[in-house]
């Protein structure tokens, strides 16, 4: 495969005009990390090199959508870190989940549905799903729609059946998904009552009396700067005693909002929002 580079200044520059041209602000995300998933957008539009998608993002109206989609950043697979979905399953809903009580669950910045589908395969096997709300967001409508269609990636599928059987799931995971016309889709039903929204998480409003908010090993991406603004508008979606799961592979030390939360559970990284 091809290898593309770009400096810093490109980056800065191609941050400039998404600014100036759409109105999406990219200033404050890790430099390098950006970087790299500018040169993925590079490559698989077959651009040659950053001048020449400063020229598409500035003359192509409708290429941004394409753009917004490649730099997206993935999870990796289903059930990933089956450690996790156990202790939601065994521990954390038996106690949170109420009869006559909504439980709103939101996950914002979906781009797979990875994590959207594993959450309804657990609420689904142990009968919570007809008892909670989910609203799944995206930064762009075109993601979502990818979401609805249940695509699954065939590299995942190996994986992610691993992780199913290591967290010990009631079923098969082949019962999950089917094989049509060479691809691999998703049963579409799990998330028929999901609540898809169209939500910029750096600059829309933030939701409000959610009980659960999946995101996970996103704020690396972002600098120091964009991780308190986030922060600071996932704490003030949370209800009273709400609970935030950020991944394993951060923590909220050392953020100026992080003192608002307490840890409940360290080998997660899971969060709860203090009165």
């Amino acid at each position: 495969m091809d290898v593309i580079e770009i400096g810093i200044v490109d980056t800065r520059n191609i941050i400039r005009i998404l600014n100036e041209s759409h109105d999406l602000d990219f200033s404050n995300h890790a430099l390098t990390s950006f970087k790299r998933r500018l040169e993925k957008a590079i490559l698989v539009n077959n651009l040659k090199n950053a001048d020449n998608l400063i020229l598409r993002l500035k003359d192509d109206k409708n290429f941004i959508k394409k753009f917004l989609k490649d730099i997206a950043i993935e999870s990796t697979e289903m059930f990933r870190d089956p450690s996790l979905w156990r202790w939601l399953r065994d521990e954390f809903f038996p106690q949170q989940i109420k009869p006559n009580q909504r439980f709103k669950i939101w996950l914002p910045d979906c781009v797979s549905g990875d994590e959207l589908f594993t959450l309804c395969i657990q609420l689904l096997e142990h009968g919570w799903l007809d008892k909670v709300t989910i609203i799944a967001s995206s930064i762009i409508e075109e993601q979502i729609e990818t979401i609805k269609s249940g695509l699954l990636h065939f590299k995942k599928i190996d994986l992610s059946s691993e992780n199913y059987k290591r967290y010990n799931g009631l079923r098969n995971f082949t019962d999950y998904y089917k094989l049509e016309n060479n691809m691999a889709y998703r049963d579409t039903s799990l998330i028929e009552r999901v609540d898809f929204q169209v939500h910029n998480i750096t600059s829309d409003a933030p939701l409000k009396d959610i009980k659960l908010i999946i995101f996970r090993n996103h704020m690396i991406y972002y600098n120091p700067t964009l991780q308190t603004k986030i922060l600071r508008k996932l704490h003030e979606s949370l209800s009273y005693n709400g609970h935030l799961i950020i991944g394993i592979q951060e923590n909220l030390e050392g953020y100026s909002k992080g003192n608002e939360f307490a840890l409940v559970n360290k080998n997660e990284n899971i969060y709860k929002k203090r009165s």
